[in-house]
């Protein structure tokens, strides 16, 4: 009687052992569909646990570009500015005007980013794809809007993006080593024949990100030169006036562009510029110029604390009147006058050697 039990024991034993051998082989086999290529170009990108509209998809658009390229030479980061204000095809046209040589660049502009959580992005950014240029357009909101603002507070509140700082959460870590945890949510869409949001050839985007990262925008404002109305309570007149009136540059925010400028002191390039803005956005700064010329001074002071270049717009003034979609923010005629400048400008620097060897 002993020996049946014994018998019976052992069976059940390789039996639960067959059971999470087989288990783990076919999550095995899942992570390795789900990181395939094929895969995730029939599948929405994930969202990596973020309720930001923009981040999974940008990351989702930067890791293809890695894996078709080889590699990624340069990206630009910063908030909604840059997002809808740098094209990386007019930039690599106006750094081969000057240089003859090709260039990949991707633009990880993302909406409502603040400097905190623009330094939180890089760190990943330049953990992964190791770009041999990094850009940082900057504006005076970045360093206005608090951590706990909600706007940028949607970044770094992300288990993911707090994860990658150093904070461990289980679902932080899943997120960073499982392709299989990020699509869970698709795989279950897909079970309930939910297929929109969930298959491309489903969805219909609210809005254009290129493959490059950059968000064009066609409309053209016709009062970005104009003070505000006297009354006017609508969601931008309210959100400029609410960060500039009484403006402040915060210190978590600059010690953030402290962090990225830090990167400068390995291989890295890093460049500060400054995004361009209209003269109407000056209207709503408690001190008009005075406040602006105040974020503009302390930027350079820490660029050049940390030897980094920091190129301004502002004096140029060579953005017409139609290249503005609102108050802060460059439409796609904007986007391709700003970025063909600044990639002369780099491709400038380099041949004059003021700038690190990156070697595209």
């Amino acid at each position: 009687m002993k020996s049946a039990t014994l018998q019976i024991t052992t069976a059940t034993r390789k039996t639960v052992w067959f059971t999470v051998l087989l288990f783990l082989l076919l999550i095995a086999i899942a992570e390795w569909i789900a990181r395939s290529q094929s895969f995730q170009g029939t599948l929405t990108p994930p969202r990596m646990g973020s309720h930001h509209y923009q981040l999974g998809h940008k990351l989702a658009l930067l890791d293809l570009l890695a894996r078709k390229a080889g590699h990624v030479d340069c990206i630009m980061l910063g908030s909604s500015m840059v997002d809808t204000g740098f094209s990386p095809k007019a930039f690599q046209a106006g750094y081969k005007e000057i240089t003859g040589r090709d260039i990949h660049c991707f633009n990880f502009g993302i909406d409502a980013s603040s400097a905190a959580s623009t330094a939180a992005l890089t760190r990943i950014i330049v953990e992964e794809y190791h770009p041999g240029l990094l850009i940082i357009g900057t504006d005076a909101r970045d360093y206005a809007v608090p951590r706990e603002d909600p706007d940028p507070a949607v970044v770094l509140n992300t288990p993911w993006v707090a994860y990658r700082q150093g904070n461990f959460s289980l679902e932080g870590w899943l997120l960073d080593h499982s392709y299989l945890y990020r699509y869970r949510q698709h795989l279950g869409r897909l079970a309930r024949f939910q297929f929109e949001d969930t298959l491309r050839s489903y969805t219909k985007p609210n809005y254009e990100i290129l493959p490059n990262g950059f968000t064009p925008h066609n409309k053209v404002s016709t009062y970005i030169n104009d003070p505000p109305r006297m009354g006017d309570t609508s969601f931008e007149i309210t959100y400029y006036t609410r960060i500039y009136s009484s403006y402040q540059m915060l210190p978590e925010n600059l010690e953030g562009l402290e962090t990225i400028m830090g990167n400068n002191k390995s291989g890295m390039q890093v460049i500060l510029v400054e995004m361009p803005v209209p003269d109407g956005l000056y209207y709503f700064f408690g001190d008009r110029e005075s406040d602006y010329k105040r974020f503009l001074t302390r930027v350079g002071e820490l660029a050049t604390l940390h030897r980094i270049p920091f190129w301004q717009t502002e004096p140029l003034d060579f953005i017409p009147d139609h290249g503005w979609v609102d108050y802060s923010h460059l439409n796609k005629t904007g986007a391709e006058i700003f970025s063909t400048w600044l990639g002369r400008q780099v491709g400038t620097a380099e041949q004059r050697g003021s700038l690190k060897s990156f070697q595209p």
